[in-house]
């Protein structure tokens, strides 16, 4: 079966097609055969050797969905429609290959509702927000809460759920006019355009100088401090990724005399039950359609490194998916 990996640390062309044996499911695993996956900034984090845990020959990919081959199980019959979601691309064989198996946690029942394509952008992002909001926001009824990168899928996710959840004000920012416009056409009213003031200068704006409660950064760099500026005294800023840098500018005086705190929040080092939890809040979610993703553009599986680039370097408004 066809599959796409590095064979070692670098640029986007060490991404190449290669024929790997058809993985065989084991106990309690079912076997998928992947109709989509996406493509995540982490994916390049790996390829370019920043993830020492990670080591060349790896077949990338976090997430996708498909639909259960052979022999399935109880709760996964054969036939039925799944998003698959774990330590793919990490510590075992990516969703970037035309077959994955699964374990009972590993996939769910993809909804009905979304097509094959917008099912394999929803796990990562919808996911990772769900227990960012929850676990390390701890979101409230009434918070008024900033989510930069209303573009990014965390971001995006993150921005829908936290209305959901009962947020009193949810702030967003855009890089460019142009997606700020499209932001506000997608019903998100206080949108910060970066290029016309700071992320800072914006939430002071628009909260008449009192700042947020909490804000939940999943670019980090530059936009991290500005975050932190952006905090009522005694706020707290969660951050939970980097697409934007991993060295963060922070201000130690807005810290100290704000004051403020900073928390590091990773998915992957939740609790088994955090993501049946989460889960059991995303999929009514997603089958009602009250949240659901974006997907900006898809490629197919051969085009994996133009794919790679396109989300790094372009900065797209929404997921890339990989169509298998």
């Amino acid at each position: 079966m066809r599959a796409v990996r590095f064979d070692k640390y670098g640029d986007y062309d060490e991404l190449k097609v290669v024929e790997v044996p058809e993985p065989e499911p084991g106990p309690e695993e079912v076997l998928v055969k992947v109709a989509a996956a996406a493509v995540n900034p982490f994916d390049n984090t790996v390829r370019r050797g920043w993830v020492a845990q990670v080591a060349p020959g790896m077949i990338q990919g976090n997430e996708g969905a498909g639909v259960v081959v052979g022999k399935g199980t109880k709760n996964l019959p054969t036939g039925t429609r799944v998003m698959v979601v774990g330590s793919y691309g990490f510590s075992r064989p990516g969703t970037w290959q035309e077959f994955v198996t699964a374990g009972p946690t590993e996939a769910v029942p993809a909804p009905e509702s979304l097509s094959d394509v917008e099912a394999a952008a929803v796990p990562v992002a919808f996911l990772a927000a769900e227990l960012a909001l929850t676990i390390g926001c701890q979101i409230k009824p009434g918070m008024t809460i900033l989510i930069p990168g209303v573009g990014g899928s965390v971001g995006n996710a993150a921005n829908q759920l936290a209305r959901v959840h009962g947020a009193g004000r949810v702030i967003t920012s855009a890089g460019s006019s142009a997606k700020a416009k499209r932001a506000r056409e997608m019903g998100h009213e206080d949108v910060v355009d970066l290029t016309q003031e700071s992320l800072s200068e914006g939430v002071m704006r628009l909260t008449g100088g009192k700042g947020v409660d909490v804000a939940l950064d999943s670019i980090g760099g530059a936009i991290t401090g500005e975050a932190l500026k952006s905090l009522a005294a005694g706020g707290r800023v969660v951050q939970m990724g980097y697409p934007g840098g991993t060295a963060l500018t922070v201000d130690s005086v807005t810290l100290i005399w704000k004051p403020a705190s900073i928390q590091g929040f990773n998915m992957y080092f939740q609790p088994p039950e955090a993501f049946g939890k989460a889960w059991g809040t995303l999929l009514p979610l997603l089958r009602d359609g009250k949240v659901k993703p974006v997907v900006e553009r898809t490629y197919p599986l051969k085009e994996a490194a133009a794919a790679t680039r396109h989300l790094i370097e372009d900065r797209p408004f929404g997921k890339v998916v990989l169509t298998i």
